[in-house]
């Protein structure tokens, strides 16, 4: 009868440990599909990332050019209604003396040791 039942004794511990085993590898299985789900994760976000950033740089990329042409076409326009005004002023009899007697006007006053003046 000893012998009947160490052997049923060792029949439960084999399958306890059996059943031990079995859920170890069960989760070990799962464990390792977790890490596969967050890898594929990780991919999608770093997809995700480098479209967004793609999308952002070309965004960038065209407000840039947007503006360096608001800025060149500004720059003209200063540049032309500038030369007009110079046309306008180099062609005005007695502007040359109006700017000499200004400037010696301010050079006096740069120059004048009395601060009122």
């Amino acid at each position: 009868m000893a012998a009947g039942r160490t052997d049923d004794r060792t029949g439960s511990v084999r399958e306890a440990m059996d059943r031990v085993l079995a859920a170890e590898r069960e989760a070990q299985e799962q464990i390792e599909a977790c890490a596969q789900e967050k890898e594929a994760i990780l991919a999608d976000a770093r997809d995700r990332e480098q479209r967004i950033r793609d999308i952002t740089e070309t965004r960038i990329g065209r407000v840039n050019t947007s503006a360096q042409r608001a800025t060149a076409a500004r720059v003209r326009e200063l540049r032309r209604e500038s030369a007009e005004q110079l046309a306008h002023i180099d062609h005005e009899p007695g502007n040359t003396a109006i700017i000499a007697r200004a400037s010696a006007e301010l050079a006096r006053r740069l120059t004048s040791r009395d601060p009122g003046d």
